[in-house]
């Protein structure tokens, strides 16, 4: 059967995403054409068709052959298959798909680049194929199995395996094991896809998750430090407010002090003026008042020593001394945190 089309298509059936070229013309050599009327035999009738199709195809054509070389003897057969084959290889036409039962035919790929061995595959348990394409494997005749399972007599079955010859049967091994080894294969590769998109989604996942703790630590090293900042203001701010409490009660102690200083010297201006009025002597007293007078002079007015504990009246407290000048009459004092100077005058020996 020729055919030709202009402007049409068909789906593609694959189980994947698929492309493929566009044809100017679609040729097919399929069927029987075997007829009586014009004497021509099945080899005949093949032959006719395919040499139309060698005048009118193209190299954008697509030619479909279908058991090329079938009909005749086999030897024969095989060879001019192989042939025409080349011959529309060298012609350059676009592609060629071409079916056949015979072995010298599925030697080409091995001799010519230009040309690929595929396979339907075969159900043997149910005696039917399952539509799927096995590239790079050439494919094999199950007759024997077929009609084993088809129930003819082993007699006749065991019969043909010794004609098929022991060679034969070795090769369809070799293709079997090479069919289980393509299926092997894509299931592998079907497994190998599965766990890199797995793997991927897992890195991606990962590398989210790094993301993540990275901006986790840096928000808890600000957070840190910002903490840090406010603790450090907070304690510069106590620090401020007690050292300003502290100046402020050593300017008042420094007031009250000149306070009770400026009473002292007032009292001693007194005293002395009631004195020159009295222009007293030291007749005019009793022994026993001078006695009082030294004692309490000289628990008062005596020059202490660094480490002495002595009694500050306007403080209401004890302080240590801890440093004397005598030359101005102060001294410095230890008064709890505060450090004071008061004069000698001031402070009372225990």
């Amino acid at each position: 059967m020729l055919g030709t089309c202009h402007g049409a298509g068909l789906y593609v059936l694959a189980s994947e995403s698929v492309q493929i070229p566009w044809f100017d013309c679609v040729f097919a050599d399929i069927g029987d054409e075997q007829s009586l009327s014009q004497s021509l035999s099945t080899f005949s009738g093949h032959l006719k068709q395919i040499s139309n199709i060698k005048l009118q195809s193209t190299r954008q054509s697509l030619v479909l052959l279908d058991e090329v070389g079938a009909g005749t003897n086999p030897l024969e057969g095989a060879a001019l298959g192989m042939s025409l084959l080349e011959s529309f290889a060298q012609d350059g036409c676009l592609l060629t798909i071409a079916t056949t039962h015979h072995g010298e035919l599925k030697t080409l790929k091995y001799s010519n680049e230009a040309f690929e061995n595929a396979c339907m595959e075969f159900d043997e348990v149910n005696l039917k194929p399952t539509y799927k394409v096995l590239w790079g494997i050439p494919g094999r005749s199950n007759a024997i199995n077929i009609a084993e399972r088809l129930r003819l007599p082993s007699v006749v079955i065991d019969t043909a395996r010794k004609l098929y010859g022991s060679s034969s049967a070795e090769i369809d091994e070799v293709i079997t094991d090479m069919e289980k080894l393509k299926q092997d294969y894509h299931k592998r590769l079907t497994e190998a896809q599965y766990y890199l998109i797995q793997s991927k989604r897992l890195h991606s996942s990962l590398l989210n998750t790094r993301r993540k703790i990275t901006e986790h630590s840096t928000t808890l090293r600000l957070k840190k430090l910002r903490d840090v900042s406010d603790s450090a203001a907070m304690a510069r701010s106590i620090l401020h407010k007690n050292v300003r409490e502290l100046a402020a009660s050593a300017k008042k102690t420094s007031q009250h002090n000149k306070a009770i200083e400026s009473s002292h010297v007032s009292t001693t201006n007194s005293l002395h003026t009631a004195s020159d009025d009295k222009k007293p002597t030291i007749t005019d007293r009793s022994p026993s008042d001078a006695k009082k007078f030294d004692k309490s002079s000289a628990g008062r007015f005596a020059v202490p020593k660094v480490g002495d504990t002595v009694h500050v009246s306007s403080l209401g407290k004890k302080v240590t001394i801890l440093k004397v000048d005598s030359s101005k009459g102060e001294v410095e004092v230890q008064a709890g945190i505060m450090k004071l100077k008061l004069k000698v005058t001031d402070i009372q020996r225990l």
